[in-house]
């Protein structure tokens, strides 16, 4: 009878053992996974200017840094900026979180390579004012980034496929460029072509010049 009792406190405390052993791997892994959504998404990234216009909700903040790619995760960056400390009390026309505010009207400097920590701090504290009286730009980032949040291509890489006039007539339109004028051609006998680029092509002619500035 004793031999049988010892035998079950021997495996009650087997039991113990794995269910404390279990529980303690279940919160690590928990308390891992809740980290990682504080960490940065990419490397080695550059610093973009991300404008915080003064129509701007702090639901809509949020979602414009995960949608390009600055924070992993909604929840965890606002817990990151309910938690910063604030020592740049906001003007009467910021956006509130907590106790922290967050100045509208303002420019930061943030990259995807900040942790949501890092980037909670430059929001709470280090904005510049920059007011649109003038309009203001139509993508919140500069340089801009397309949906995703890599680089946009520039003008010069976007028109890389131009290598001709004919490639140039077709090239004009929302970026820009122009055709000479038919009576440019009735005065000169030449038809020119500036890309969005800036590259000017001469038809019947190989080859492409840079417009020159004012």
């Amino acid at each position: 009878m004793a031999k049988k009792t010892q035998n079950l406190n021997s495996r009650k405390l087997i039991y113990l053992f794995l269910f404390i052993v279990i529980l303690g791997l279940g919160s690590l892994l928990w308390y891992r996974n809740w980290q990682s959504k504080f960490e940065a998404p990419r490397h080695n990234t550059q610093m973009v200017e991300f404008t915080i216009s003064k129509d701007k909700t702090l639901d809509t903040v949020i979602g414009d840094l995960q949608y390009y790619d600055f924070i992993k995760d909604k929840e965890a960056f606002r817990y990151a900026l309910e938690h910063a400390k604030d020592t740049n009390p906001g003007k009467d026309s910021s956006l509130k979180i907590g106790n922290n505010t967050i100045d509208r009207e303002a420019r930061y400097s943030i990259s995807q390579s900040m942790t949501a920590w890092e980037i909670a701090d430059v929001l709470v504290n280090k904005g510049e004012y920059s007011p649109c009286n003038h309009g203001c730009p139509d993508s919140a980032f500069n340089p801009e980034l397309v949906p995703g949040g890599d680089l946009a291509p520039t003008l010069k890489e976007k028109y890389s496929w131009v290598k001709t006039y004919e490639d140039c007539t077709k090239a004009i339109g929302h970026d820009g460029g122009q055709l000479s004028s038919e009576q440019y051609y009735q005065r000169t006998g030449i038809r020119r072509c500036v890309a969005p680029d800036g590259r000017e092509f001469t038809e019947g002619k190989e080859g492409w010049s840079d417009v020159p500035t004012p």
